[in-house]
């Protein structure tokens, strides 16, 4: 698939979920919608708002349900009761002569609202979310303005370039970290002895970096310009919140330069690069930082990986059309049965409620200066599988890896000699930097995931990606 329908099918998978599982629909209005002064967890290729417009028409559908269910049983129970209450005291069957007229009554009145549900969602599992037919830009929109409103909020975020993150993963929404590592080169050392280096900013060496992992065309490469800050720093900055404590889209090209021109910041400008494969089941992300420190360059990537979407969501594909006489009579019956919802209808209230206090214009924005405006739910990664699901897709997403770390390199030696930097080391452990993921030179410095040294040594990866150790005759170094 091309990225573009990839990403339709991930979050076509979402969708119906949202539209089917009530407990997953409830997490996203509670963790996602109900949260307005906190960021959003994106995560590549997923339209989050087209997942919460089918959570909202679902609970919307629920709640429509309910409330007639309750409005009719709630009274034909008390008519029940009321009647055994009567018959109890007065010693007499004559009050119970009302009985089957309310158990009847009940039971069709139950029936058909329940077979409408239902024949309603059939319909839109088999209609607007079939695998042809499916488009997120057609998602229904909620009747509340409220939600609405907060539904534009959301799609501008996501149309943004910040991700505001809480906890300590600031990478929040492109999966589990797999690995990393980190170097510096010595800048003052010139390609030929008595020559003087060319100097160069960040932004050269970055510019020049994304046109060659992009040269790459690779069906499924993207690659964007992000910032990563934690929501306890941005209480009081106004690059990040708005007065009313509702956080902002996004930093211009401005703000995102002096970030970048900034080593020490606590809000980090990242280059994120997309791999996706598996017809959207996969997506490798590399986080590439580059900052200058004095006369050395500092260059950071990070992986993050999200695994194929869990089996349970393939379910909906096995959902059939309710088209012919039996298929409904089938259905029909199986929503047969009396006092359905007495007082389910009484929860949808309390969640009208609750949507009114979260989402209520509040213009004092948030008193309280140690609060959190990090992102903590993902709806990517709460689907997400634990592990791998193919042994094919491990091996893939380390070739996914070492295609476009190669591209790295091999760009900043290109752009380094062209600026008369001295490069022999690096070209030298080149092959060792993409076989091991470990860089040593004589000018720099290294951190990675793991490091196996000595005779015999081995670096022993434990539970498929999710973590490494390096083991060196009994002794792990990192």
């Amino acid at each position: 698939m091309d990225v573009a329908e990839a990403d339709y099918q991930v979050t076509r998978y979402l969708c119906c979920a949202a539209e089917s599982d009530p407990m997953f629909a409830q997490n996203l209005v509670a963790h996602i919608i109900r949260q307005p002064r906190r960021g959003i967890a994106m995560s590549p290729g997923l339209d989050v708002v087209g997942v919460l417009r089918h959570a909202c028409a679902a609970r919307r559908r629920r709640a429509i349900r309910d409330c007639v269910l309750t409005a009719v049983n709630l009274p034909l129970t008390l008519v029940v009761l009321g009647s055994i209450i009567s018959a109890a005291l007065t010693v007499s069957l004559e009050p119970l002569a009302l009985l089957p007229w309310a158990i009847g009554l009940s039971t069709i009145v139950s029936s058909l609202v329940l077979y409408l549900s239902k024949l309603h969602y059939y319909r839109v599992m088999t209609g607007a979310l079939r695998r042809d037919r499916f488009s997120a830009t057609t998602a229904p929109e909620p009747r509340s303005p409220l939600l609405r409103s907060r539904l534009r909020q959301i799609a501008d975020l996501t149309r943004g370039n910040t991700t505001i993150y809480q906890g300590f993963k600031p990478f929040r929404g492109y999966g589990k970290v797999i690995g990393g590592w980190s170097f510096a080169i010595d800048l003052t050392k010139p390609r030929i002895e008595g020559t003087i280096p060319e100097l160069f900013d960040v932004h050269d060496i970055r510019t020049y970096v994304k046109s060659q992992v992009e040269a790459l065309k690779w069906l499924g490469l993207t690659v964007e310009d992000r910032v990563f800050v934690s929501g306890r720093d941005v209480p009081n900055d106004s690059m990040f919140i708005q007065s009313d404590g509702r956080p902002r889209p996004g930093v211009d090209q401005v703000h995102f330069n002096q970030l970048l021109a900034a080593p020490d910041k606590r809000a980090r400008p990242y280059m994120v690069i997309r791999l996706l494969g598996w017809d959207g089941e996969l997506a490798l992300t590399i986080f590439l930082r580059f900052v200058m420190v004095k006369k050395n360059l500092f260059i950071e990537a990070s992986h993050s990986i999200l695994t194929p979407l869990q089996d349970s969501f393939r379910k909906y594909d096995k959902i059939e059309p309710v088209s012919s006489v039996s298929d409904h009579m089938r259905l029909f019956f199986s929503c047969l049965r009396p006092f359905s919802g007495i007082v389910s209808g009484f929860t949808h209230l309390s969640e009208y409620r609750d949507d009114r206090r979260a989402l209520a214009p509040n213009k004092r924005g948030v008193d309280r200066q140690d609060f959190d405006h990090g992102a903590f739910f993902s709806i990517r990664e709460w689907a997400s599988d634990s592990r791998y699901q193919r042994y094919f897709q491990k091996l893939d997403s380390e070739m996914y890896t070492k295609v476009v770390e190669q591209r790295i390199f091999d760009s900043l030696v290109q752009f380094l000699d062209s600026r008369n930097i001295d490069t022999g080391e690096l070209i030298q452990r080149q092959t060792t930097i993409m076989n091991n993921g470990v860089m040593v030179t004589g000018n720099s410095s290294i951190t990675a995931d793991s490091v196996a040294a000595g005779n015999n040594a081995q670096a022993i990866s434990h539970g498929d990606h999710m973590g490494r150790s390096g083991r060196a005759d009994g002794s792990t170094r990192r």
